[in-house]
């Protein structure tokens, strides 16, 4: 009986590419959106246009992919499985609408973004941090992102302050952006079913940006952020952190030629 189970669970798993013997790297974030009534309230909020360039991280067998060339002028598909490349270019190989498609193969992490107006993807879960300020760091400006993340981690993008949820990542995008959560997708709509909870948010960059060095800005709020229950004070007068304020207030004097009269002995 437990091997008929376990037969059952693997052809479960191949998902979407069952015919060709696609065997999904759960442990790389592939769960294949399946439902196209999801797929499809997706491609409804990112509120295409026929002009568009549109991103994608993370196509896996196009379902996504597909509904989005009908409606735009084009769509870069990332991807970094060989295997999925495969099924995404048969899948739309002999479709008029073929031409309209560009995949690039590789980490997107490690890759330049290209220039696109609006970024839709189901995202791998693994990548949802550091893609996202890719994203908002990215030039020129896109007008917004639709993307499928975590439960969890989408409700940390939305908290407000002085909620449970409210943290670095909270602070940092929604200085960058204006985001949104827009609807909670449940596990079983994906092929295999993830052991969590998703949902949607729309981020749409703030143009033009605060007048901040981000890179400045995210060290202060690391510090404020290092111990949740530790107050601002005690972060502050750590001497790892006095060590690196005096460190970097040196850098700033000698850069902007004035004399250091805060040191520390």
């Amino acid at each position: 009986m437990s091997k008929v189970r376990a037969g059952k669970r693997r052809r479960q798993e191949r998902g979407e590419g069952c015919a060709s013997g696609i065997l999904f790297n759960t442990g790389a974030g592939q769960h294949i959106l399946k439902n196209p009534l999801v797929v499809n309230s997706i491609i409804e909020k990112a509120a295409l246009r026929r002009t568009d360039v549109i991103l994608e991280v993370g196509p896996g067998t196009g379902n996504l992919t597909v509904k989005m060339l009908e409606k735009v002028k084009k769509v870069i598909a990332c991807e970094i499985d060989p295997r999925l490349v495969g099924e995404l270019q048969k899948r739309v190989q002999g479709m008029s609408l073929a031409n309209k498609l560009e995949i690039r193969v590789g980490d997107v992490l490690k890759t330049d973004l290209p220039f696109f107006d609006a970024c839709v993807a189901n995202l791998p879960y693994q990548i949802s941090s550091p893609f996202v300020f890719k994203l908002l760091l990215h030039r020129p400006f896109f007008r917004c992102a639709i993307l499928m993340f975590q439960r969890e981690f989408a409700l940390r993008l939305v908290a407000k302050p002085g909620t449970k949820l409210y943290c670095r990542l909270s602070i940092n995008t929604q200085l960058l952006a204006r985001v949104d959560h827009l609807m909670k997708v449940g596990k079983n709509n994906f092929r295999p079913p993830p052991k969590v909870e998703s949902s949607v948010v729309r981020i749409e960059p703030k143009n033009p940006p605060p007048p901040v060095n981000f890179q400045e800005w995210d060290g202060l709020v690391r510090i404020a952020f290092v111990r949740k229950n530790k107050t601002l004070s005690a972060a502050f007068k750590s001497s790892a952190v006095e060590q690196l304020l005096d460190h970097n207030y040196r850098i700033h004097c000698s850069l902007h030629n004035t004399v250091s009269s805060f040191l520390i002995y």
